[in-house]
């Protein structure tokens, strides 16, 4: 296996509104761009944004105003680029549209793919309890849910893949955590994980403080919100190579510098 660095965010929420609870929208297409630059000058071979790209609830001509802007930006990146799709993203334009302007592999919305040995699971977390998908009007930040027909589909999947190694990507999250940023059904996820025979680590988003956590020996790492205060910014690159998965953490906040740290050892 080749080692490689893939690089990390999430929760850019980029709107041309004023800033509300901490929430600075306007400032987040700079600090995007930031983000950007660093991955292109560490020469990562992808990069990752697990969701809530834009913020415009039930307005979608906004939404598509500000995803236009945003993706101008992230396509600097001239390399592969992946999208999970978040609460806000799919609050703002309906889900069926974003499938189409994001490069979803064949329009759907959960997918995955391997790179250089590595299996890497891509999930869409936005459904209710009936199986429904959110869309503008409908969402609720605190109510999601990954439908039967994905769990089925994640369940094959990892049962499929050639890589003991699989990296799982969802926008909410999949801790064993009594809280309202956490999957309605996640249980039933961990389940799969814990069951697939294969070394596992979790990336999520949606809790803008961040978050770290390891049950039965799956780490899930929950990346801060990059739309969180007037300068503060963070992104994550990836390491992966035969020993481990070792993530190199850019926060404006320490004023130590990056924070290396090895998140999964290989057998």
């Amino acid at each position: 296996m080749s080692r490689f660095t893939f690089g990390l965010y999430t929760d850019i929420q980029y709107a041309d509104r004023p800033m509300r609870i901490g929430r600075f929208y306007r400032n987040a297409l700079k600090k995007t761009e930031a983000c950007i630059s660093a991955f292109n000058e560490n020469d990562v071979d992808f990069i990752v944004h697990l969701g809530d790209m834009i913020d415009w609830s039930n307005q979608p001509e906004e939404g598509r105003k500000a995803l236009t802007d945003v993706l101008r930006v992230i396509d600097r990146y001239p390399g592969p680029k992946h999208f999970l799709l978040g609460n806000h993203d799919v609050d703002s334009v309906p889900p069926e549209e974003l499938a189409q302007t994001l490069p979803f592999p064949g329009g759907r919305t959960w997918y995955s793919f391997d790179h250089k040995g590595v299996h890497f699971v891509m999930l869409d977390c936005n459904f209710d309890e009936q199986e429904t998908p959110y869309r503008p009007g409908t969402t609720r930040w605190d109510d999601c849910w990954l439908p039967s027909f994905e769990l089925e589909w994640l369940k094959n999947d990892l049962a499929a893949a050639q890589s003991d190694v699989a990296v799982v990507m969802v926008h909410a999250l999949l801790d064993d955590l009594s809280d309202r940023h956490v999957i309605r059904n996640a249980q039933a996820a961990r389940a799969i994980l814990e069951g697939c025979g294969k070394q596992v680590i979790v990336f999520q988003g949606h809790m803008h403080c961040g978050r770290e956590s390891e049950t039965n020996g799956i780490g899930y790492h929950t990346l801060p919100a990059i739309v969180n205060g007037r300068t503060h910014n963070v992104y994550w690159l990836v390491d992966v190579d035969d020993d481990a998965v070792t993530a190199t953490i850019y926060d404006t906040l320490r004023r130590s510098g990056p924070q290396r740290r090895v998140l999964l050892k290989r057998k």
